[in-house]
């Protein structure tokens, strides 16, 4: 996108959008990884121990790119 031309968006406007959706998919990702150990609940899951580690690592680096500071 052309800087000159559009304009940046403020950093309120991205944290905004950006933060909520990154920690709801570590909280979402981080309780199916608890959940699929054991740790919560009695049941384990095989499927939840794959992809609660990915929704968690998703929602950790969706959080890093919405939060670093761009020059």
């Amino acid at each position: 996108m052309d800087q000159d031309r559009y304009g940046a968006r403020p950093r309120w406007h991205k944290l905004l959008l950006g933060l909520p959706p990154a920690i709801a998919l570590l909280l979402v990702g981080g309780y199916w990884t608890l959940l699929s150990w054991g740790v919560i609940g009695d049941t384990r899951s095989e499927t939840f121990s794959i992809i609660g580690p990915i929704v968690a690592g998703f929602g950790v680096a969706l959080g890093w790119v919405v939060l670093q500071r761009r020059p």
